[in-house]
């Protein structure tokens, strides 16, 4: 998921960790959605999918890495919805 940290953000906001700590999420646009890798999946799972996609990304105190995973989208409003969900029931969006 490196290169998916790279992508510019194309929303950005902050969530309350611990309902006090403010940490940041984004979301950010992508051309593929990465597959599970699991052989045990359905092939329109197993595979990765040219496809645009939406990956929410975001951070919580003293992680070791950067960005975690909040999960991908094929829609923006998609993506919102699912990183207001995982993240609890504020999320603040600055743009």
């Amino acid at each position: 998921m490196n290169d998916v940290d790279q992508l510019p953000s194309i929303k950005q906001g902050q969530w309350f960790y611990g309902g006090l700590t403010t940490c940041a999420v984004r979301i950010v646009r992508h051309h593929t959605l990465y597959g599970s890798g699991d052989a045990d999946d359905p092939p329109e799972l197993f595979s990765d999918r040219a496809v645009e996609c939406y990956y929410i990304r975001y951070h919580v105190p003293a992680a070791a890495q950067p960005w975690l995973d909040g999960g991908s989208a094929l829609s923006l409003r998609e993506a919102v919805f699912l990183a207001e969900r995982k993240l609890g029931p504020v999320v603040t969006w600055v743009d």
